[in-house]
């Protein structure tokens, strides 16, 4: 059954978050290793269903827009606490991004010397710092893993959302206005420019939900402010986009429920987002010739599952500590 009341007094977890979180890392996950084990087009039905794993940006989208401002709502935050706030943010996404990165750079280098596959060096010092500061598709250059794009989205996210928190929070007429215009600009942007505001509407659609739940706005103007949203996803986004945005949005109620499986890939997601696609070529590299491409797979994303598990073990986990003691 459904919990429509997500907000507590007591702030305790919203566990729809980690399973939305889950979800979202393993479609991602799938959509990726099947592309190393099947590099032609393959009929048989399930693997077609993972060329939709992407959708799971759009979830991860939804998901942040509406957990930065509630994560904000408790704190109380107020734009004096801007730079603690990014602080936060920082420790708690940069670090573990920026091991990984490294770690690509030692597997490249291995694979140059060991295997003679590849170049000796994966990047330069200049793509590096591009990349890790999101700067690379304003300087026309390439992101050193292509889903990395997705984590320049979502730190604009934190910066604009910083910046504007507590306008749209308090005042309606005012919110309506900067969220058309915010969604209007990334009509106007070249998508290759991989900015929040091309993809602004699915954030708007997480923060209406945490207006809703935090009893900011009543169901009517959920309801009439999701259909818009869905609507314009619909017609100038992607029209299977909108349907990864409705199972985000009504899994945000129907999923709070606690699970050890849930509270597991939620746990991980953010290092399997980062790691699946080294640990999953990896593993399809080493098996080619010694299983069929079905166990293969299998094995690549249980691969993928316990190397994002150990990376969560001795990268985020402690950076995840730090930015919880970074208070704001």
């Amino acid at each position: 059954m459904a919990n429509f009341n997500l907000f507590k007094e007591n702030h305790q977890a919203i566990y729809s978050l980690n399973w939305l979180r889950g979800i979202a890392s393993l479609m991602v996950c799938f959509f990726h290793v099947k592309k190393y084990i099947w590099s032609t087009f393959n009929s048989n039905w399930i693997l077609k269903s993972f060329e939709q794993g992407y959708l799971g940006v759009y979830i991860f989208f939804i998901v942040s827009g509406f957990v930065i401002p509630y994560s904000m709502f408790v704190k109380k935050y107020q734009i004096n606490s801007f730079w603690k706030y990014i602080a936060k943010r920082i420790v708690r996404i940069e670090p573990p991004y920026v091991v990984f990165v490294l770690l690509l750079l030692a597997w490249n280098y291995w694979l140059f010397h060991f295997r003679g596959q590849g170049p000796e060096y994966l990047y330069g010092a200049n793509q590096f710092f591009l990349n890790i500061t999101y700067l690379a598709p304003f300087f026309g250059v390439k992101w050193i893993i292509v889903i990395f794009w997705t984590l320049a989205v979502e730190f604009q996210f934190y910066i604009l959302t910083g910046l504007t928190y507590n306008l749209l929070f308090k005042n309606a007429p005012l919110r309506y206005i900067m969220m058309a215009a915010l969604v209007g600009l990334g009509c106007m942007i070249p998508e290759n420019y991989f900015t929040v505001f091309n993809y602004y509407v699915f954030f708007a659609l997480g923060f209406q939900t945490f207006l809703f739940v935090v009893k900011k706005i009543n169901w009517l103007e959920y309801l009439f402010t999701v259909i818009v949203g869905l609507t314009f996803i619909y017609y100038t986004v992607l029209n299977i986009a909108t349907l990864a945005a409705l199972f985000t949005l009504i899994g945000m109620f129907f999923f709070n429920f606690k699970t050890k499986a849930s509270e597991f890939f939620g746990k991980i997601s953010y290092s399997l987002y980062l790691t699946h696609g080294l640990t999953g070529g990896a593993i399809g590299m080493f098996t080619i010739k010694i299983f069929a491409p079905e166990i293969r797979f299998v094995i690549a994303i249980a691969g993928s599952i316990v190397f994002a598990f150990i990376y969560y073990l001795i990268i985020e986990k402690i950076f995840l500590k730090i930015s919880k003691e970074i208070k704001y």
